[in-house]
């Protein structure tokens, strides 16, 4: 002790420095240095000159700690400054988030405790944690990030697994550089006669007869890379079979691996091939005509006898057009062939006449029946000329006995222009009744075929009492 009963460091040589000065000193060797009483009030706040923020740290001066630090942070502050007051010097060091500012986002600091002269004051020299804690985001963001690509991996293996195991075609994928088998699925356990932890890690060529066993990998990758139509052919031990194999070129983690498929080198029979050549030439050189078109008409291919028909000279002239151009009633007709084919996969013998380059006319019977190629549909119409036709194979809507029974018990009775009129009533009402079931109750499309107007149908359908019906 001094004369003036003032405690000195280091044997009276330095005198007791002020809170602020001595917080000054202390904050050049730490990034802040507060010195707070028994209550958190803060009785000097300095920081280090080269951290950022130090005129928000300055503000600080003759507030409450309290007031500076976020909910969660307050607790845990107001038990450690408990405990060191009570005699805890050891105390642990304690972590604590300021409050965001306006030009300030929150601040992580990590304070450890200290004694000072005077018993109630406490000096708290705090790190800042800000690049801490960006690397813990990132590392937690890198985690998230490793994870979330674990699960998409898990997820494509799931997939591939799953399509190899439902697939009926034998699938193997083999290593190039050392030509054995990396994976295969039961279609190819069950064609080459051995379990899957048999093929794996084996050789492929081994699966095949010794004669051109060495090359069959290698033959593979060259159809594989020149993308080859002709397969490769070799025969398995395993029943003696002649085997096709269709292999895929492509890189994965350690080299380049081939997907290879492989089928019995008959499954493509002479007949398929022949069947195939067969329909080919009756669309070439058929007396009926053959149109293909899309959904919406637009008409992708046609044969000769339609050329013909509708007197056109070249197909190439035709293609992309669109096939109400050639139609009486153009998209009447074709909207009803099409709607009629879309709900029962196929329409038979729709009466029209096909216009045309010229205007001409030609009365035709069409067939249209819905195909499936890829994603959108496509229609097949099938064109015969109805002049050719001697008889109908379809039922048409014929007048009933009773109607005829009706307008017969009319002779004697009435004169022959009522007969007639009542006949022309018994015809007209079959006629429409034909019309609304050939356009599915379109009455639209009903009265443009049958050149009525749409309030004249109207009259018509009530006149005859088909309106419930229709």
């Amino acid at each position: 002790m001094t004369s003036q009963d003032e405690l000195t460091w280091t044997s009276g040589l330095i005198p007791v420095i002020e809170a602020n000065v001595a917080a000054q000193i202390v904050s050049r060797v730490s990034d802040l240095a507060l010195i707070v009483d028994a209550s958190g009030k803060i009785v000097a706040a300095r920081c280090n000159p080269k951290f950022m923020g130090e005129s928000y740290i300055s503000q600080w001066d003759g507030a409450q700690i309290q007031q500076t630090l976020t909910v969660e942070s307050v607790s845990k502050f107001e038990k450690r400054l408990a405990m060191f007051l009570s005699g805890g010097e050891d105390v642990l060091p304690v972590e604590l988030n300021h409050r965001a500012h306006k030009d300030f986002d929150e601040l992580p600091v990590r304070y450890s405790f200290h004694k000072l002269g005077k018993a109630n004051d406490v000096l708290l020299l705090g790190n800042d944690l800000r690049r801490t804690a960006e690397m813990q985001q990132q590392l937690v963001a890198a985690q998230l990030a490793l994870e979330a690509d674990y699960e998409a991996q898990r997820e494509q293996d799931i997939r591939l697994r799953v399509l190899m195991e439902s697939s009926d075609v034998p699938t193997v994928f083999v290593s190039v550089s050392t030509g054995q088998i990396v994976s295969c699925n039961a279609a190819a356990e069950l064609l080459l006669g051995k379990s899957r932890d048999h093929l794996i890690g084996e050789s492929f060529a081994d699966e095949f007869e010794a004669k051109g066993r060495k090359d069959v990998v290698d033959r593979m990758v060259v159809a594989a890379t020149e993308q080859s139509e002709a397969p490769v052919v070799a025969k398995s031990i395993k029943g003696n079979q002649k085997l096709t194999l269709i292999p895929t070129l492509f890189r994965g983690t350690n080299g380049q691996m081939l997907l290879c498929k492989i089928n019995l080198a008959k499954s493509r029979t002479a007949t398929a091939d022949q069947i195939q050549g067969q329909l080919t030439e009756l669309f070439q050189q058929g007396v009926d005509a053959f149109v293909f078109v899309t959904a919406s008409g637009q008409i992708l291919s046609a044969n000769e006898a339609f050329l013909k028909i509708a007197n056109v000279t070249h197909s190439q002239s035709i293609k992309n057009k669109a096939m109400t151009d050639f139609l009486i009633r153009g998209s009447v007709d074709l909207n009803v062939m099409i709607e009629n084919a879309k709900r029962s996969g196929g329409m038979r013998l729709y009466a029209t006449k096909i216009v045309s380059e010229q205007g001409a006319e030609c009365a035709v019977e069409i067939s249209t029946t819905q195909l499936k190629a890829g994603i959108d549909p496509i229609f097949a119409m099938v064109i015969r000329d109805s002049h050719r036709v001697e008889t109908s194979t379809t039922k048409r809507k014929q007048i009933t006995d009773v109607d005829m029974h009706s307008v017969i018990e009319l002779i004697g009775g009435q004169s022959l222009k009522d007969i007639v009129a009542r006949t022309t009533d018994v015809v007209e009402k079959m006629c429409i009744e034909t019309a609304v079931e050939m356009t599915s109750n379109n009455r639209v499309a009903a009265a443009e075929m049958l050149g009525l107007s749409r309030q004249s149908l109207y009259v018509k359908l009530r006149k005859y009492g088909l309106v419930s019906k229709s």
